[in-house]
């Protein structure tokens, strides 16, 4: 059975970068594949990190959005989904990185940790934003983290039902019993949002989830970092086999809902 890890950072978590020293991407993408091999991940999500200096603005985004798309260039097989990111707080000229992730660098989609970028998950900055990624076919992956009042899930609810054509990546959303709980009542009323098993660590309640709401909302994703790396066994990979879902539930989960909307990707 294909497995597909959503949740994949290039880059240091805050305050650093990896993108530094002569061949920094090679150390890095071996490191990667060797987790991967080792975990038995066919292919990841790579995503831009949001924890990057940006001292010169704009220009460091651009850089890092530049990274992710040589990072997915050297192995398209392995990061088949490749997302960039863009800033809120610089206002009209995130619109304009937005056309270039999509047209000239040909990511497939848009990463906010907005705890990192200094603002709310539901600010109206992100309106226009959002408007933009729907015109260009983009997927908005979002980061719902319960440490986090600003990543609330309830605050991607918002954006789901005002943007319905769009298909939300929520990740994190499982850290916790509460906010998890919360977020699968939304899952159960939201149909464009797939979450993430970022820090779920119930087997018992990723079933009920499937069993609630449906395993096509759920993916895998473990929020790896490769500086330094954060974990060497994929733990949320476990819980998903611990979980006793079905096989067809399985399959949606680990891989079929990812290669199901890169294909509608391919499509736009």
């Amino acid at each position: 059975m294909e497995i597909c890890d959503i949740h994949h950072h290039l880059g240091a978590l805050i305050g650093g970068s990896l993108q530094e020293g002569e061949g920094w991407m090679d150390r890095d993408y071996a490191s990667r594949v060797a987790m991967m091999d080792a975990n038995k991940v066919d292919f990841a999500g790579i995503l831009a990190a949001t924890g990057y200096i940006q001292a010169d603005g704009i220009k460091a985004t651009m850089r890092s959005n530049d990274a992710v798309a040589e990072y997915r260039k050297r192995d398209p097989k392995r990061f088949r989904v490749a997302a960039g990111i863009v800033e809120p707080l610089h206002g009209v000229a995130s619109l304009d990185e937005l056309d270039r992730i999509k047209h000239e660098l040909q990511l497939d989609g848009v990463v906010w940790h907005h705890r990192f970028q200094g603002l709310a998950v539901d600010s109206p900055l992100m309106r226009p934003l959002l408007k933009r990624v729907s015109e260009l076919g983009l997927v908005p992956f979002l980061h719902t983290n319960a440490e986090s009042n600003l990543e609330a899930a309830w605050r991607l609810e918002r954006w789901a039902n005002e943007f319905p054509e769009l298909t939300f990546i929520g990740m994190d959303a499982l850290h916790g019993n509460a906010h998890g709980q919360m977020t699968l009542e939304i899952a159960k009323r939201t149909p464009n949002i797939i979450w993430d098993t970022s820090g779920a660590r119930n087997p018992r309640f990723l079933l009920r989830f499937v069993e609630e709401a449906g395993s096509e909302k759920l993916v895998l994703g473990s929020t790896y970092y490769s500086y330094p790396p954060s974990y060497r066994s994929n733990r949320e990979l476990e819980v998903i086999r611990e979980s006793g879902m079905r096989e067809e539930d399985l399959a949606n989960v680990l891989a079929g809902n990812m290669k199901r909307l890169r294909a509608d990707i391919g499509d736009r």
